[in-house]
Order: structure tokens, then sequence, then C-alpha cells
């Protein structure tokens, strides 16, 4: 009897310790889970994280855990993600990921972990710029996705396109320009499969938002990086049968709303449901199409009547647009200091400055001199009243940008405006106000033209530390900064860079504008983007047989040392008296690109990229860089007349 008591109590004890065991090592496994989800079981069982680890000084822990076993603790993983939907989620082309169903899944183990390791490696400029330890994570984190979403092209997945469109962001912020333009295309085919450009009733309301939502911000991105050339252009609007995104508390809080379509005169019936998102989507579009006629006004040579009425057409589109926005998201300095610290600061800055580059866009194809204009002897065939209006109404519509960009620092500083567009529109608008603002076409006082280039500079301060493309738009205002403020008169009197680009590519003076008869050499405006992609090799060029390309060709070297001849005697020509006319108010990336296993083929690249720097054959005709907001750029070949 008492055996068997005590029989009793030692299993007891045994089954007791067995129990707490078992406890001790749920308790740790769980703990190794928590750790290991943090990427998704995917990455866990391919050794993603030991084999980072072995290679990579890691982000400091909160938690005591082994270096082996972490990547980044969660901690940490959840500030890259409060990270995005602070500065990548509000730049109108990202915010197709909902916040609460994001976290939700991430904390269930649920995320897929290409978006979140997509995620992650975007917002590491934001939280550790300019560290080179924390960028070689990144750029780590960004490959393993691309990787991995390559070899899952067969069978796509809705997670698949969201973390395409999140590597094609850090491709353009990492300038890796020829990966972009082919991640891009390869992004809208997928969506295309997935038929996420088409209305799907069957689920929820929140799906069909992130569906929606997703299409369009392909349909942004390829818009701002095609600038309007049909050659590399993958998701038209033609394509879209789909309704605009709601506003964002309709679509944070899951409260299912009926929206309007792209076009307003269509279908009115969900014009209130429409959101900031919804109305930068209708400007980009307009843009997209101002972009598309003046490329083929500025390839053309000339102004058709079919092209004046065409120009007519989308300045009242414009002019409607801005009378049908809703009193809540017109601009004012009291309007954006109520969201100078949220997130909503970035779209509603940017659909005012989209608003107003559009009209720069427009009208600029009359400015003399630019190299997207069109040439002087066709700008003096324009009547004198059109030429002048459109200069005036391109001026005031920079200075208008100029004014916007400033208001961030008016209301005492708020928040960094993260789209990397604003360098963009920032360097654009400074060009037109020192073109068009002082001698020989402008009058602007010297105070008011150093202000607002000034603040164009300004507004690129804080993104120029995390965007190097920034950093080199900022460097090229400065320039233009420093143009504005040499001495005007006196005996110490310099000229501008424009008056010197004025000499040289009209010697009879700005009265020839306007008078006609000038003989000249027109700006050649040829642009290079063709030979660009050839020279990346996606695919073996066709030989051009034109005969002029071969004379361009031959003439290759005599044009060079006469380039460079021309160029270093620039500083001994005299200035010239013009007539006034009177206005309104990275160093180059040579970064090898490794197509290696890219779309299931080894090419094995290992050139350098091509910059659309100064080519010799074009003379003094050099392609405007800044038509494409994305092409790789020179410091120091920005400006005319300037080597």
């Amino acid at each position: 009897m008492v055996d068997n008591s005590r029989r009793d109590r030692s299993r007891a004890r045994i089954r007791k310790t067995s129990e707490i065991c078992a406890q001790c090592r749920n308790r740790k496994q769980l703990q190794k889970t928590s750790i290991r989800v943090l990427f998704g079981d995917l990455d866990y069982r391919q050794g993603w994280f030991t084999r980072t680890a072995r290679k990579t000084t890691c982000v400091e822990s909160v938690h005591t855990l082994p270096r082996s076993e972490l990547e980044i603790d969660k901690l940490v993983v959840k500030q890259h993600i409060d990270a995005f939907f602070e500065f990548i989620y509000p730049i109108p082309c990202y915010g197709f990921l909902h916040r609460a169903s994001l976290l939700q899944a991430w904390s269930r183990g649920q995320l897929s972990p290409l978006v979140l390791r997509a995620i992650c490696s975007l917002t590491t400029r934001f939280i550790h710029p300019n560290d080179p330890k924390h960028a070689d994570l990144a750029r780590k984190w960004i490959q393993e996705t691309e990787s991995e979403l390559l070899s899952r092209l067969a069978e796509p997945r809705v997670s698949d396109v969201e973390a395409w469109l999140l590597v094609t962001l850090d491709q353009y912020l990492s300038r890796q320009f020829s990966k972009m333009l082919v991640s891009m295309s390869l992004t809208s085919r997928l969506a295309y499969i997935l038929r996420l450009n088409h209305e799907n009733d069957r689920p929820s309301f929140l799906l069909q938002e992130r569906r929606r939502r997703l299409m369009w911000s392909i349909f942004t991105t390829d818009t701002l990086y095609s600038s309007g050339k049909t050659e590399f252009t993958s998701c038209t609007t033609e394509t879209l049968h789909i309704r605009l995104p709601c506003n964002e508390k309709s679509f944070s809080m899951d409260m299912p709303v009926s929206t309007g379509l792209l076009s307003g005169e269509i279908d009115a019936s969900g014009e209130p449901n429409i959101g900031l998102l919804g109305y930068c989507l209708r400007v980009l579009d307009i843009r997209d199409r101002c972009q598309r006629l003046t490329l083929k006004i500025s390839n053309h040579r000339k102004l058709s009547q079919d092209s004046l009425t065409a120009v007519q057409s989308i300045e009242n589109e414009l002019q409607r647009f801005s009378s049908s926005l809703p009193e809540r998201y017109r601009f004012d300095v009291k309007s954006f200091s109520l969201r100078a610290f949220s997130p909503s600061r970035t779209p509603f800055l940017m659909l005012h400055a989209w608003w107003h580059q559009t009209h720069c866009d427009l009208f600029r194809f009359a400015i003399p001199g630019f190299r997207e204009g069109l040439p002087i002897a066709e700008i003096s065939q324009l009547s004198p009243e059109f030429a002048t209006s459109c200069r005036e109404k391109c001026l005031a519509h920079a200075l208008s940008v100029s004014r916007i960009l400033e208001t961030p620092k008016l209301v005492g500083g708020a928040d960094l405006i993260s789209d990397p567009s604003l360098a963009m529109c920032a360097f654009h608008s400074a060009r037109i106000i020192s073109r068009l603002g002082q001698h020989p076409m402008g009058n602007l006082p010297q105070d008011e033209l150093v202000a607002r280039l000034s603040a164009c500079a300004a507004a690129l301060g804080e993104q120029a530390i995390i965007y190097p493309t920034s950093a080199i738009l900022k460097k090229g205002i400065m320039d233009l900064v420093s143009d504005a403020q040499r001495d005007r008169d006196g005996q110490f009197a310099c000229p501008s860079i424009w008056e010197e680009e004025e000499r040289e590519t009209n010697p009879l003076g700005s009265s020839a504008i306007l008078g006609g008869g000038a003989t000249r050499q027109e700006i050649y405006s040829k642009h290079s983007v063709s030979e660009v992609v050839q020279s990346l090799h996606f695919e073996p060029g066709d030989v051009d047989e034109d005969n002029t390309n071969t004379q361009e060709a031959a003439g290759t070297n005599e044009t060079d040392s006469a380039y460079h001849e021309s160029r270093g005697n620039l500083m001994n020509l005299q200035p010239t008296e013009v007539q006034r006319q009177t206005t309104m108010p990275e160093h180059l990336d040579t970064s090898m690109h490794d197509f290696d296993g890219y779309l299931g083929g080894s090419l094995g690249y290992s050139e350098e990229f091509l910059a659309l720097g100064a080519d010799p054959r074009h003379d003094y005709g050099q392609p405007d860089l800044f038509m494409d907001s994305f092409w790789p750029l020179m410091e120091g070949d920005w400006m005319p007349g300037q080597v």
C-alpha cells in the first residue's frame, strides 16, 4: 500500500516536472518563433536570417538574443513599418497598403515576407540616412526580395505586385535606372495578368480598394517614369476600367463608399468620396497628356493649329479641375499648417505643385533657348501677343510653385515632404524663373528673383540628405541663385548664363524673336533616350541606316574638338546689347548593373550605364536631362553654356 502511494506520488512529480519542462520549451519556442516570423517562415526555412547574420553587423537589439538567429529586433521592424506609413505611403503613387491590416498580418506572421523586406529596405534611408552599415543591409534585403520575386513569375500574387512596386521605387531612389525601367514594365504586366485593372465586386470593400489603389499606383509610377514617351509607357488610362481611390478615412476605417471615375465629367455620383489621392491622380493624368502634347510639338519643331487647339483644351481642363476642387483641398498657409505634421502634408502640397507645374510644362515651348522649346524661328512665327502670354503664364506658375515650396518653412518647419518628384518641380520652376525673370527676358527685382530661387533650393534641403538626385538638383538651383546674385550694373557687371546662351543661339538679340527673320542654327533638341536604352543591351539594337545618323556619327570626332574649343572661348566673349522684353512678374552614378538571373536568364552585363551627359554631336542642342525626372545626372551638366 505504501509502495503504491509512493509510486503514485513519484509519478505525479514526474508528470508535473514534465509539464513544467513542456511549458518552458513552449515559451522558448514561442520566443524563437516570434523572432523568426519578422520576415516570414519562408525566409527562415531558406536560412535567410542565418546567412545575413554571419555577414552583417546587425542593429542594436533591445533584447538579449543570439546574433545567429536575429536579423533585426521586432521593435526595430515596427519602426520601419511606422516610417513607411509616415514617408512612403503619403507619396501619391504608394498609398496602396492598409496600415491596420498590414500590422495585424505582421503580428500573426501572415504578412508577405517580400513586402515586409521591401518596406524595411526602403525606409532604412529615412531611419539611418547616410549610414553605410545599414545601407548595405538594406541593399541585401532588396536584392533578396528581387531574386525571390523573379523566381515566382509563373505564379504571381497580388502581394508580389505590391513588392515589385516597392522594389521599383527602391531602384529609382538608388539610381539603378536600367533595372527600374524593366521592373516597371514587368509590374504592369503582372497587374494585368491578375486583372487588377478591372473592377471585382466579389471581394470585401477593403480588398477591392486595395486592388484599386495598387493599380492606380502602377499607373502613376509609370506615368512619372515614362515622361510622356509612348515607347516607355506600359500602363495607360485606356486599360484602366476601375474607379478612383476613396478618401483616407473610408479606406483606413473600412467604410464602404462609391467613388467617381478618372474623368469626373463622365460620372459625378461618387465625387464627394474622392480624397487627395484621387485628385492627385487626375492632375497627373492631365500632366501626362500635356507632356505627350509638348513632346509632339518639340519633335515636329513647329506649332500647328491642331496643337494650338490642344494647348487651349488642356489649359481649360486645368481650370475646370481647379474649380471642381473641394474647399477643404484648396491651398493656403492655414490649410497646410493644419497638415504640416501629419502624413497628408505630402499629397496636399504635391497636388498643388503638380497643378502649377503642369501649366509650366504646357507653355514653356515658347521660351527661347530652352532645349525642350521651339526653335526661335518658329517662335517668331507666333503672334507676339500669344508668345508673350505663354511666357507670362509660365513664369507666373513657376513663381507659384516656389511660393508653395516655401510654405513648410513659413509654418514653423513642417516635417519632410518625402515625394522625390518635389525636386523635379523645384528645379524646373527655378530654371523658368531664372530664364524669364531677368534680363534679357524679364525684369523681376533682383531681391525677389534671388528669394524665389532660394526658396526652390531650400525646399530640397532635407531631401538632399536622403535622395542623391535631389542633392544634385539642389546644387543646380544654387548655381542659378549665384548667377542671380551677380553684379548687373557698373564696372564689374557680369552677364547672366542666359545672356551668354542668347548670344550664341540668337546673335541678333531678342528682337529677332518677335520680329522674325533670324537666321541661325536652330537648337537641336534630339532626345537620346533610344540610344541610351540600346546601350544597355536589353536586346540587340537595330542598325540605323538613316543617312543623317551616318553623317552625324562620322563627324563626331571633328565636332568634339570644335565643341570643346567653342566652350573654352566663352569667357572671351564681350557683352552685347540685347533688347529687353517685358514679362510678368552625385557625381555620375557609374555603378555596375548586374542583370544576372534577371527575367530568368543570365545576361552578364557589366558595362557602365551611359549617362545622358553633354554629347558633342548635339552641339548646343543638348537633350534636356530633366524632361525625364529619373534619368541619371552629371553634376555641372545641367546648365546652358557650361561644360
